[in-house]
């Protein structure tokens, strides 16, 4: 009874603990989709005196950091008396972006999307999945006719792409509140770093698996064959497409290759080439030819079956002395049959197929 018990409580653990672990990794799936990725700052400015004041939505297009480059869309929206009836400017003015240079609207135009490039300072592809760039540019609006006179922006910036993450700061300018400084640094996403850590951890867990089966052929003699060695060259035509499979990872020789990709070929072609000598060394001609008698051998044909079910007849020669008599084959081959009124029994001693099995011998 104890022991049924016991059975029963390791039962009920393992089920916990596979349900467990089933909800873990829903919920895990589950946060890497749900989880905002989404960057928002917002930066108010009240109107001037005269009620006047631009409002201006950001948001990230495109990032390229092979080219240390991201692109900008800029909404522009007049507010105030610096628009008409119809949301158009009542006067002309001009949007500057010091690193990506001025433009000007003129009064009774609406105004279009910007799309403006720029650079970051900061950031080399070297440290990927762990590599982060930093860029800075400012946004600066004023009356065509006086540009020193600075007209008041509210700004609105949203970032999110996929396999990115973003970081933006406002900068104080002090000497010119209505300019506005940011600071964005932008790196990889988590599910982006997740993903390559785990490609990185099953390259090793391949490679550590060769490593064991080459030390098994190596030290504990453990027999191989020519598919065995397949399993090798195998792995080594797969650790490049794995290493592509990790979103935006750039040429050979980035961080991500020094943790595992360098070392995951180096050990697989080692225990490979181990597996190929010791397979080379040990081969035996004696019994390569005799493997190859025993492929090449006709095999026996059993019998055909019918709709009946085959009988395997054993055929056995026995001794002159003990061959029976006409009598005896006679009384052998008697079958005694008893009936009950629960359960019917049928004894044979010995059938025979023919009686010329036993045809004695000269």
């Amino acid at each position: 009874m104890r022991y049924c018990c016991g059975f029963h409580n390791k039962s009920t653990r393992r089920t916990f603990l596979q349900r467990f672990f089933a909800v873990a990794i829903v919920l895990a799936i589950l946060l890497t989709v749900i989880i905002i990725r989404t960057s928002t700052l917002i930066s108010y400015r009240d109107p001037n005196i005269r009620g006047e004041s631009l409002y201006v939505a950001a948001s990230v297009m495109d990032v390229n950091f092979n080219e240390k480059s991201y692109k900008v869309h800029f909404l522009i929206q007049p507010n105030g008396t610096l628009a008409n009836a119809y949301g158009q400017l009542s006067q002309p003015i001009i949007v500057s972006f010091p690193s990506g240079g001025s433009h000007r609207f003129e009064a009774g135009d609406t105004v279009d999307p910007i799309r403006v490039e720029f650079s970051y300072d900061f950031g080399t592809e070297m440290d990927y999945p762990f590599d982060q760039y930093s860029g800075y540019f400012e946004l600066y609006a004023s009356y065509a006719n006086d540009t020193i006179q600075g007209i008041p922006i509210t700004f609105h910036l949203e970032a999110s792409l996929s396999s990115f993450s973003f970081t933006p700061t406002l900068e104080s300018l002090p000497n010119e509140p209505d300019r506005v400084g940011l600071k964005i640094v932008t790196g990889r996403s988590t599910t982006t770093l997740g993903f390559s850590i785990f490609v990185c951890t099953l390259m090793w867990a391949l490679t550590l698996i060769m490593s064991l089966f080459g030390y098994q052929v190596a030290v504990k003699k453990r027999r191989v064959d020519a598919h065995a060695c397949m399993i090798g060259i195998t792995m080594l035509f797969a650790l490049p497409a794995l290493r592509s499979a990790q979103p935006g990872i750039p040429e050979v020789g980035c961080t991500s290759d020094v943790l595992g990709f360098y070392w995951n070929m180096a050990i697989i072609a080692s225990a490979s080439i181990t597996v190929i000598v010791c397979w080379v060394a040990r081969w035996n001609e004696t019994y390569d030819i005799h493997e190859q008698s025993h492929s090449h051998a006709n095999p026996t044909e059993l019998p055909k079956q019918g709709s009946a079910q085959h009988i395997e007849h054993v055929v056995c020669m026995p001794d002159a002395d003990d061959y029976p008599s006409e009598m005896d084959l006679s009384r052998s081959s008697t079958c005694n049959i008893g009936t009950g009124a629960m359960e019917q029994r049928t004894k044979i001693d010995m059938c025979t197929s023919s009686s010329s099995s036993y045809l004695p011998r000269k």
